[in-house]
């Protein structure tokens, strides 16, 4: 078991078969879309005086394209789309707010030096412990429910 832990191969099959790679891939492009249409709005459509209005775009295209990928890729769901994404969006933006206040705490309890590692853990956990809501809760497809994506 414990050579196990120790290889890249074993950890990249874990993370393969459980969907967390597939969950991880579609967040940190969900990221990328997020930044990339919020900079174009902000500094092309908009202004920069503007650029909550910008990121309000695109953390909704980031929002759309994370549920819709992880319907239809990351955990193959069929059904009560709308239903899951009212939920999924509730979700997302009251995780944001929980992040945001435990990154403040935790900056401020190891000190400001430590920012990024903070901002860099509460991601990897919160993400750890989303997947595991996502797949046995919100996208868990039920034994009755058709399969439609094989």
């Amino acid at each position: 078991m414990l050579s196990n832990l120790l290889s890249p191969t074993w950890w990249f099959r874990l993370l393969h078969s459980s969907r967390y790679l597939h969950f991880f891939v579609v967040g940190v492009t969900g990221v990328a879309i997020n930044l990339g249409l919020t900079a174009f709005f902000a500094e092309l459509v908009f202004g920069r005086e503007q650029y909550f209005s910008a990121y309000l775009i695109g953390l909704s295209a980031n929002l759309l394209y994370n549920f819709v990928l992880h319907t239809a890729v990351t955990f193959k769901t069929n059904g009560k789309h709308a239903q899951r994404l009212i939920i999924f969006v509730a979700y997302s933006l009251a995780l944001a707010y929980v992040q945001t206040q435990c990154v403040k705490w935790l900056t401020a309890l190891v000190g400001i030096d430590w920012y990024l590692v903070v901002i860099a853990s509460v991601i990897l956990a919160f993400s750890v412990i989303t997947f595991v809501l996502f797949k046995f809760i919100l996208f868990r497809q039920k034994p009755s429910d058709p399969e439609v994506f094989v």
